[in-house]
């Protein structure tokens, strides 16, 4: 009878807490929808030298006016597209930088900081003035062959290879290597060729602002199936954080995780280099924002971490997009640059954390 009473005393303390949880994750999961779309109006309607509103381009799109007004032209041809680079590359890099961080088991991993997005930057640059791989006419092959070169180099001179583990810190510091060197090797061909310099320049300091229609479907079709692709292998991730040798005696095919989710950030990653430059610390922010919040409401289950990085890293493009046009308006900023000045501390304060911790 006592044990009865304790059981259903038990169960009713229960509910409100579980009650709470359920309510404060629809707010948070309502209000990060609601700071992306705020994030879209501005980005759509905001700091510009014509008058814009929402109602030029739901004119457009209802009446298919084909006299359209020079607003509604300059929403439909130039702000919108822009806007959904900036959601579509901040929910790649994102993820990105969620599973180099389950991968390596680092919490400073970042296709920034291990030199991917470098690779890929490279050879896009190098194409573009004649002396790379020219003979590949897409943007997006010659991002992933300078990401697959990246990573490549990176996992040689960490010593992945060798069979043996490998420590975070040496990691990092291939990475740091590896990014200066393609880095140095892009600005040194840069500087025997003035006449498309700045145009180069200005791309690899990440920005989107000259984002078109026709990069857009291949960007979403491509980032569509990997993201899809990757939300698939959640499960498997949630039992990768519990170590090796449990996630192999449940079954799991290390190497083959391992080559996929390689694959999902070597694809990635050169997707969204190939259209908005190499922005970087998006993947570095992100995974520990939203595994802070996704703490606080939930347990740390991939199935709903990698939707929720996804999210935030949409609202920080989005709203770095903004801010990089209410810098210095009417001129504009890179949206790498925004990020980097974001970045540069978070990274710094993660660094002495690990520091602290050991």
């Amino acid at each position: 009878m006592v044990e009865t009473k304790l059981s259903r005393s038990s169960s009713i303390s229960l509910k409100p807490s579980i009650v709470k949880r359920l309510i404060i994750r629809a707010l948070l999961w309502c209000g990060s929808l609601v700071i992306l779309l705020i994030g879209c109006w501005q980005g759509l309607t905001a700091y510009s030298k014509f008058t814009l509103s929402l109602t030029d381009l739901f004119s457009l799109l209802t009446q298919h006016n084909t006299q359209a007004s020079l607003a509604a032209q300059l929403l439909i041809e130039i702000r919108l597209p822009r806007v959904l680079v900036a959601i579509i590359v901040g929910a790649n890099l994102a993820v990105v930088g969620l599973l180099m961080q389950v991968m390596t088991r680092n919490s400073l991993a970042s296709p920034a900081v291990l030199g991917i997005n470098a690779g890929a930057a490279c050879v896009v640059a190098l194409s573009s003035i004649g002396l790379g791989v020219s003979f590949l006419t897409s943007t997006f092959l010659q991002a992933l062959v300078g990401a697959l070169l990246s990573c490549a180099l990176v996992a040689g001179l960490a010593g992945y290879f060798s069979g043996r583990p490998v420590h975070p810190v040496r990691l990092i510091l291939s990475g740091v290597a590896i990014n200066a060197l393609l880095v140095g090797m892009t600005r040194a061909a840069l500087i025997t060729t003035d006449e498309q310099a700045y145009g180069v320049l200005y791309w690899l300091a990440g920005s989107i602002a000259n984002t078109r229609w026709e990069s857009i479907p291949m960007l979403a079709i491509i980032s569509l199936l990997t993201l899809g692709y990757g939300w698939w292998l959640s499960p498997k991730l949630n039992v990768l954080v519990l170590g090796d040798e449990v996630a192999s005696s449940l079954g799991i095919n290390l190497r083959a995780l391992q080559w996929s989710c390689g694959a999902l950030i070597t694809i990635l990653t050169a997707v969204s280099v190939a259209v908005a430059g190499p922005i970087a610390f998006v993947g570095l922010i992100v995974p520990h924002v939203a595994k802070r919040l996704l703490k606080q409401v939930s347990n740390m289950a991939y199935e709903q971490l990698l939707p929720l990085s996804m999210l935030l890293g949409s609202i920080l493009i989005v709203w770095a997009d903004v801010l990089s046009r209410a810098v210095a308006y009417p001129a504009e900023t890179p949206v790498g640059l925004l990020t980097a000045l974001i970045g540069t501390p978070v990274f710094i304060a993660l660094a002495c954390k690990r520091r602290l911790d050991s």
